[in-house]
């Protein structure tokens, strides 16, 4: 274990001189790098971004797959380095017409987007859009685009964690469909969307789903988020049969000053039995995240974070479902603009014997995760 750890000192030693950023905040369009809108359509520019995010991680269940927990869908490598997500793309915003387009490639992908088909895989964003009305924000975008559920993304860098929540690896990531968006641009957001299902880009049974977003700013230091779903909960043959899923998640975050920042997050679902059974399984999740800056270029971040899915919907465990709490702490390390270094300490513990460890059964999962992370 000693060499493990010594092995993660070394990696982010050697990587400090290269790195930073400012102390991110949580991005709910999850934007790469936002354009402000052009005043006229003649001065809009396309804008070109990538990102790449370098991770060890060691688990100290020391799973003989060198893979976390089937749940665990970021940084889900074991004592190996790796890249999570390493993204290219362009943007475009003008008066009236927007987009994007961007690949990916990482672990991160390859676990996320596996039953996706092999074309789409390497996907991040898609889509384009149009103001529908001159003199108010009231846009239609279509394509494929990051989910409107959920506090936490998938690039670390946007996230006030290292690495993601369980409820956060198990509700969408990217959505397929159609989206109309009308904010206020002072207090008030409102987008109402047609999917192809949950977390689903090519959908083999033609079940649309539907969601639902509303964003509150009541002042600058407050941002109340309300999102649901409605269909479909997997892609799976007609023959299986239907399961409709209903699905709510709210979130707020809090920014008092400029040392503190506090985030809060709560999901809940059902899920039809299917097959003739009638009645709904149901789990839900629940996190607290704080964050304090302790100078220009560090800052320490806690998470307290709760799941339950006892009949495995979302997140199946040798003992059936899951029913656990997670903590973890984190250093961030800000030494340049545009790279951020962090470290990251995390607990699972459940009331029975979901993880593995070798050949046996056990309460507790445990892992150490660095990450550097570039912007460019």
């Amino acid at each position: 274990m000693k060499l493990h750890v010594l092995a993660l000192s070394l990696f982010l030693t050697t990587a400090a001189p290269a790195l930073a950023q400012q102390v991110p905040a949580p991005d709910t369009a999850r934007a790469v790098s936002p354009v402000p809108p052009a005043t006229t359509q003649a001065e809009a520019k396309p804008d070109f971004f990538g990102y790449v995010g370098v991770y060890y991680g060691y688990d100290f269940n020391n799973p003989a797959d060198l893979r976390r927990p089937g749940f665990i869908y970021s940084e889900n490598l074991h004592n190996q380095i790796a890249v999570n997500i390493a993204l290219l793309g362009a943007r475009y915003q003008g008066e009236r017409v927007r987009g994007t387009f961007a690949i990916q490639t990482g672990s991160y992908p390859d676990a996320n987007y596996a039953p996706e088909p092999q074309i789409f895989k390497n996907i991040y964003e898609a889509w384009g859009g149009v103001k529908l009305v001159k003199n108010h924000s009231l846009w239609l975008d279509a394509g494929i685009f990051l989910s409107h559920i959920g506090l936490e993304g998938p690039i670390s860098r946007d996230d006030l964690t290292l690495t993601r929540s369980i409820m956060a690896d198990n509700s969408p990531y990217y959505e397929a469909g159609a989206k109309l968006t009308y904010d206020t641009e002072k207090k008030w957001l409102f987008s109402a969307l047609v999917l192809n299902g949950w977390q689903i880009i090519r959908d083999q049974n033609q079940n649309m789903a539907v969601g639902t977003q509303v964003q509150f700013r009541p002042t600058s230091k407050w941002l109340l988020n309300a999102s649901t779903f409605l269909g479909e909960g997997r892609n799976e043959p007609d023959s299986i049969g239907r399961r409709l899923r209903y699905f709510h998640d709210f979130y707020l975050t809090y920014d008092p000053n400029e040392k503190w920042k506090l985030a809060g997050a709560v999901d809940v679902g059902w899920e039809e039995k299917g097959q003739g059974r009638r009645g709904y399984r149901r789990w839900h999740g629940g996190a607290l995240i704080v964050r304090r800056r302790l100078g220009r270029k560090t800052a320490t971040v806690g998470r307290l974070e709760y799941y339950h899915d006892p009949a495995g919907v979302l997140t199946a465990t040798p003992a059936g479902g899951l029913r656990t709490t997670g903590y973890s702490l984190g250093f961030d390390y800000y030494p340049v603009p545009r790279v951020i270094l962090r470290l990251e300490g995390k607990q699972f513990r459940a009331p029975n014997q979901a993880f593995e460890r070798q050949d046996n059964l056990v309460r507790t999962n445990t892992t150490l995760t660095g990450l550097l992370g570039l912007t460019f």
